[in-house]
């Protein structure tokens, strides 16, 4: 089955043309796969996003050269077309560059959202365009529904436990249009005795929402040769020093582990400070907070309706929203209930029951 799009009729699909993003992994090649069966005309695409090195240094799993021909293989063993992109100066602008611009401002980002939003499904947009297809489809798990009028919106996969609209909020609605989700109405488990069917065996690698352009995983090795030291202090929420730190990135909200304090009760990172280049300690209890104020927001509907949840991490359990206010590219949220340790820099995803309403950037919290 296919995500619930009911939009290709049956008979149909032998004429429609898609386009699959594959890293070689156990959810893309069934997601290719699942198509082919189905009678699309099926094109395997795999993105060179950044460390398709071939070497053994450490590189993620997922992207290595292994994935790459697991990737070939496949869709040889299909007799479906399979090509390389090289996207690596795209991505590196976009991704990459953002990713180091929002550590120095003391912000904790979510690269695999931005990646979605304007690398991912751009691109494997505009090769379906230079094909002549209709349609992209991912191994995301997560399915589309369509309004009364057409309109498409995202919504949470049958499987919960592996359900990935967050990554996706920011997808443009008009790419939605054309994807398809093969895997939103599977569970994991499925999916894997699918793979072995296959044949396509799991490179052990990382989920999606892990940072996969850091070679052996370092986020301060790799921050600081971009950054730089920059060493400051550490501070309790009374302004008293406790200790000094290497720089300011090397830390995120609700941290509490590598502080390097001692003492009694229990210290979590409560604030970034970037213009002081401190960082603030506290208590557990004060991580809590009733209001998330977000920018770069992107709304799928003009005045959401009924009752909305949240979710300000990917693991994060949706929290209900009392009340929601709108700006110009931004909106305050206040939830029913204190939320621990929203942290800027990552996502705030909207809901209405399945239904992705849209979501933004977090910027401070109250």
């Amino acid at each position: 089955m296919i995500s619930r799009k009911g939009r290709v009729p049956t008979g149909e699909a032998e004429r429609s043309g898609v386009v699959v993003g594959m890293s070689g992994g156990v959810d893309s090649s069934v997601a290719a796969w699942s198509l082919h069966e189905q009678g699309y005309r099926v094109v395997g695409v795999t993105l060179r996003l950044f460390c398709y090195s071939g070497t053994s240094t450490g590189l993620r799993p997922c992207c290595s050269k292994a994935s790459l021909d697991q990737a070939r293989r496949l869709c040889h063993r299909l007799g479906i077309l399979h090509h390389v992109v090289d996207v690596e100066d795209r991505f590196r602008r976009a991704v990459i560059d953002y990713f180091v611009r929002e550590y120095r401002r003391g912000r904790t980002p979510n690269p695999c959202i931005v990646c979605n939003e304007k690398i991912k499904f751009p691109v494997l947009s505009e090769i379906a365009d230079s094909l002549g297809f209709s349609f992209i489809a991912t191994g995301h798990y997560v399915r589309t529904v369509q309004r009364p009028g057409g309109r498409f919106l995202l919504a949470r996969a049958d499987d919960s436990r592996k359900d990935q609209s967050y990554f996706l909020y920011r997808v443009p609605v008009g790419l939605l249009g054309r994807s398809l989700f093969p895997l939103g109405t599977l569970h994991k488990t499925e999916v894997k005795r699918l793979a072995q069917r296959l044949g396509v065996r799991s490179s052990g690698a990382h989920e999606s929402q892990d940072v996969c352009f850091i070679p052996g995983g370092d986020l301060r090795a790799f921050l600081e040769s971009r950054i730089g030291q920059r060493p400051g202090q550490v501070v309790g929420s009374d302004g008293i020093v406790l200790g000094r730190h290497r720089g300011v990135f090397n830390y995120t909200v609700g941290q509490r582990r590598g502080l390097g304090i001692a003492g009694g009760v229990p210290l979590y990172v409560k604030e970034i400070d970037v213009s002081r280049n401190r960082i603030v300690l506290a208590t557990d209890e004060m991580l809590y907070v009733r209001h998330v104020s977000c920018d770069g927001v992107r709304l799928r509907m003009r005045s959401p309706d009924g009752p909305l949840t949240a979710k300000i991490r990917y693991r994060h359990q949706p929290a209900q929203v009392r009340s929601l206010r709108r700006g110009r590219g931004s909106m305050e949220i206040r939830f029913t209930s204190p939320q621990r340790a929203a942290t800027p820099g990552q996502s705030l995803v909207l809901y209405r029951d399945d239904e992705v309403v849209g979501g933004g950037i977090i910027a401070c919290t109250r």
